[in-house]
């Protein structure tokens, strides 16, 4: 088997928009579901599926304690704020996120930013602005 040489510029992959978009508006649609889970869970899967990228590119995995700690902390938030049953509900979230950073595995970095960028905002403008438009009502409540 050749092997090209190190000199050879690595061509990235292009960013695969439309998946990150579904991936996205999968996770706005999921989120209400979550109540307040669905960022950590945005976290973890991010964490998660960036590890998966990382070994599918051949990258030594150098900070592998720590992203161990964030995501036990991260799905300990899960719970927490998603009242235990969001925060299993969650756990879609959590699949999403790992499913677009492995997408975008063999993108640019660049590429790869604007994806977490994208499956973030999309959740977030339609907690703030769809969700009101149709009427629907996300009405969290703490204690009595």
């Amino acid at each position: 088997m050749t092997h090209a040489p190190l000199d050879t510029p690595i061509v990235a992959a292009p960013l695969r928009l439309g998946v990150h978009l579904l991936v996205g508006l999968s996770i706005g649609i999921i989120s209400p579901f979550t109540a307040l889970a669905w960022p950590f869970a945005l976290a973890v899967g991010i964490l998660l599926g960036s590890a998966d990228a990382k070994r599918q590119r051949g990258e030594r995995d150098r900070d592998r304690l720590g992203r161990e700690l964030l995501v036990v902390f991260g799905v300990l938030a899960m719970l927490i704020f998603g009242a235990i049953v969001g925060g299993v509900i969650a756990f879609a979230v959590v699949a999403l996120a790992s499913f677009s950073e492995k997408a975008a595995a063999h993108a640019s970095p660049t590429d790869r930013g604007v994806a977490r960028i994208l499956i973030a905002m999309i959740p977030l403008v339609l907690w703030m602005f769809v969700f009101p438009l149709i009427g629907m009502d996300v009405d969290i409540r703490f204690g009595s």
